[in-house]
């Protein structure tokens, strides 16, 4: 069989051809991102997207030493708000940095090209795995969203090309570990890529100890700096335990399942991660308060006596996530690659640029390099110990696609090894049958969401973000045709489930009570906590709704109702303090806001509530303070920059109010009733002679 080496030398002619590369690669990218913020999409930012963006906002205002160990790697955020500060400061547009993703982006795939061209001594082979890296569709995905995968994409390119082109000595050894130790600090599941680089080019102590340096650069001082932040050894992040339990647990399906009941947060002030580590859950399940460490290890706990006790059902679960990190179908977690293709048109090459095709190639390459290992080149062993390396290291926790994205990069030089074995081995018996496996497990059964809950989940996922910009209309047309398919779902059973029909409903409920259809909004309201009774936010909706309907009694049984609930306590200190202040009772309100600040003083909706107050009763300096110590306690974003117009507007300084003011885009104000109100309010005494 085929002997894979490494090219000597490249013609004169590769440095264009890799420009080339590259040059098509961002063309694509940018057209795409062109494409995605022409619609709906575009600039919109969801959950870890926002859990990011809001994390290196909290940076830029508060200083790079942040405020808690990381519950999420560390790597991503630090890098945006670099990039903001550069860019664009505190803007809320993330569109320059998704310039810069497109661009690094690009040079991914100009190193996947020279890496393949020195594995396999072929530059055709080099420039088509080049160009496929350019239009292959979740690389693409993945570079126009606010997700860490982009960033630890090129990092991944940038770390199998330093090992192609380089002899192992000290010196590449030393850069090649601190490349593994960046990775770690985006997912700690990279670490695994150091013993794979041993495994495969052992390069004798010095060496290793070189390598192992290179990687203690990065991590050291993340690991120093939880230990300060909060007197326990957290090496990377503490979301192991979590990860563990979503993997293996009574919901488990091989993929993301909720595991704190229909209790999840709304906001995601805090940053580090923090608002979404389920140590509140757990304290109001059990009682106790836990330390990051102390959670992880429960999580870590209960995810292994359920293993324990659920041997079988484990075993089958791990075969589950096989079979997704190696198969043609990408599965959603964050965001939906098939909604982006449907929203923002093509993506990238049809079949030939999805996993479908590279996947099947890349376990042809494996066997390759497998069966030749020691004539194969170190870089080809080191590709192929890093796909079986990351590989195992997922199987614990669970797969969505953007953990199977880690696996694309070898997958790439693998498929390019698969593919000279082909153009060069005379007998091609083994190749062909390896081929012809490869296809059948790409193509395994796996869970998959049906194409009717794809589109009820576009549906309802296209109104969320309509309702958040504040485009009601359109936000009830699409909560109409989520409704209309959901009655021909089947009813499915678990959390999961659960939520995804009550967060509809909820929101389908805001839109319409927004749109003044009160009875309509009611009934969506109650059904949604029928579905999801533990869910505060949906509790908050509804009383609310009651407070404005005058039933003033129901809506304080619903905030009582909050107390063992995740977010329950800052949300009834909140209604209850509106309640007292439409009443009048000033003092009462007060009280009720300070203990929401006090809460979550990161979150802002204390203060802003006392800033409002303040305001109301004519107390200027009042509201100054009370958006002062609000803004040290970490209140960012659109809430703060708005209140603090309100105050400069209320002390007469009108055109710093109305600087502020500018600072704010006009959707968020939209998007969000109290905004709306408070922008009037400035308006107003901005219009004062």
């Amino acid at each position: 069989m085929h002997s894979v080496s490494t090219a000597p030398t490249a013609p004169r002619w590769w440095i264009w051809a890799l420009g080339g590369v590259f040059a098509v690669a961002l063309a694509w990218r940018l057209g795409y991102l062109a494409r995605v913020n022409a619609g709906i999409l575009g600039g919109s930012l969801v959950s870890d997207a926002e859990t990011y963006w809001t994390w290196s906002t909290w940076l830029l205002q508060h200083g790079w030493w942040g405020k808690h160990p990381f519950f999420m790697g560390p790597l991503y955020p630090y890098t945006v708000a670099a990039l903001r500060a550069v860019t664009g400061g505190v803007a809320s547009d993330p569109g320059p940095v998704l310039l810069v993703q497109a661009a690094w982006g690009s040079l991914a795939c100009l190193l996947l090209a020279d890496t393949a061209r020195r594995v396999t001594a072929s530059p055709a082979i080099g420039i088509a795995t080049g160009l496929l890296a350019a239009l292959y569709q979740s690389a693409v995905f993945f570079d126009g969203l606010v997700l860490m995968e982009s960033q630890l994409f090129a990092l991944e390119a940038l770390l199998l090309w330093l090992v192609a082109a380089f002899p192992p000595t000290a010196r590449a050894l030393l850069v090649a570990g601190v490349a593994i130790g960046l990775l770690a600090a985006g997912r700690a599941s990279s670490l695994v890529l150091l013993p794979a680089l041993l495994l495969a080019r052992w390069p004798g102590w010095r060496g290793a100890a070189g390598l192992a340096a290179g990687v203690l650069v990065v991590t050291a001082p993340i690991a120093l700096r939880n230990l300060e932040r909060g007197g326990e050894w957290i090496p990377f992040t503490y979301n192991g335990g979590l990860n563990l339990a979503i993997g293996n647990g009574p919901e488990a399906n091989g993929t993301f399942v909720h595991v704190t009941g229909a209790q999840v947060v709304s906001g995601v002030s805090e940053p580090e991660g923090v608002a979404i580590d389920g140590r509140e859950y757990l304290r109001l399940t059990t009682g106790r308060a836990s330390t990051p460490l102390e959670s992880s290890n429960e999580w870590a706990r209960r995810a292994r006596a359920w293993i324990a006790a659920h041997p079988g059902r484990a075993l089958e679960l791990a075969g589950t996530k096989l079979a997704l990190l190696w198969n043609a179908y990408e599965m959603p977690q964050v965001e939906n690659i098939a909604q982006y293709r449907r929203v923002a048109g093509p993506l990238g090459l049809p079949y030939v640029g999805t996993f479908a095709f590279v996947g099947m190639l890349a376990l042809v390459g494996l066997g390759v390099v497998l069966t030749r290992w020691k004539a194969s080149a170190p870089a080809a062993r080191f590709i192929a110990a890093w796909a079986i390396g990351m590989t195992l290291v997922i199987l614990p926790f669970f797969v969505t696609d953007r953990y199977r994205h880690h696996l694309v990069p070898a997958a790439f030089v693998l498929a390019a090894v698969a593919v000279q074995a082909l153009r060069t081995e005379k007998k091609r018996g083994l190749l062909l049958a390896g081929l012809a496996t490869g296809a059948i497990v790409v193509h395994l059964p796996v869970p998959t969401v049906s194409a009717a809950k794809l589109e009820w989940g576009i549906a309802a996922d296209l109104g969320a973000r309509y309702l958040a910009r504040g485009d009601v209309a359109r936000a009830l047309a699409e909560f109409a045709r989520a409704d209309s398919l959901g009655r021909t779902l089947p009813a499915g059973s678990g959390v999961s489930r659960a939520l995804e029909r009550a967060a509809l409903d909820h929101n389908h409920a805001m839109a319409l009570e927004r749109a003044g259809r009160v009875e309509q909004a009611e009934r969506l309201y109650e059904r949604a906590l029928a579905e999801a009774p533990d869910n505060a936010q949906i509790r908050t909706a509804l009383a609310a709704l009651r407070v404005r309907q005058g039933r003033v009694d129901e809506a304080r049984a619903q905030y009582d109702a909050m107390a063992g609930l995740v977010e329950g306590g800052v949300a009834a200190a909140m209604g209850k303090g509106r309640i007292a202040a439409q009443a009048g009772r000033f003092d009462e309100a007060r009280t009720h806001f300070a203990e929401a600040a006090r809460l979550a003083p990161e979150s802002g909706e204390g203060a802003a509530a006392l800033v409002r107050l303040e305001a109301q009763a004519g107390d200027v300096a009042a509201a100054e303070r009370a958006l002062v110590a609000g803004e040290k306690a970490g209140w960012t974003g659109d809430s703060a920059r708005l209140h603090r117009a309100l105050v400069l507007a209320l002390q007469g300084k009108k055109d710093e109010a109305a600087a502020e003011r500018a600072a704010v885009a006009a959707d968020a104000i939209r998007a969000d009733r109290t905004l709306t109100d408070v922008d009037r309010a400035i308006s107003q005494l901005l219009a004062r002679p």
